[in-house]
């Protein structure tokens, strides 16, 4: 009884460790965020702007808030990262802020949506492009 229970317990072990190494490997790989309460700061002031100027509701809000905590944390990464390469940077902020419109698009009605922009300084795009003919 007792080899049988040794068995098991070296059989666990032998697959516990691969496991194991490969959950380190992954989160080492993922950098840790050092400070949250800074992207948690800007993200709440950024949100509170957004609330006054385009009258967000508390679902909103709420996800608006998480949006915007995601939208600083990697514009940091992307201006820490990519400072020496300018060509990169640019492309990474214009990818980060094709998302970050997007999410919105999800988020805000459409007015809200053109308020933003109009806000932004983006063009604002017809939703409608058909030629008028039906």
């Amino acid at each position: 009884m007792k080899v049988k229970i040794s068995v098991l317990f070296v059989l666990f072990a032998l697959a516990y460790m691969p496991a194991r190494a490969q959950f380190v490997d992954r989160t080492s790989i993922e950098r840790a965020v050092p400070n949250i309460s800074v992207f948690n700061t800007e993200a709440k002031a950024l949100t509170r702007q957004m609330a006054n100027t385009l009258h967000l509701n508390e679902g909103q809000y709420t996800k608006l808030f998480a949006v915007n905590r995601t939208r600083v944390a990697q514009l940091d990464e992307i201006n820490t990262y990519f400072k020496p390469n300018e060509p990169g940077r640019a492309t990474r902020l214009s990818e980060l802020d094709a998302q970050y419109d997007q999410e919105c698009g999800r988020i805000l009605s459409p007015s809200q949506l053109a308020q933003l922009h109009q806000e932004k300084g983006f063009p604002i795009m017809p939703t409608d492009t058909g030629n008028g003919r039906g």
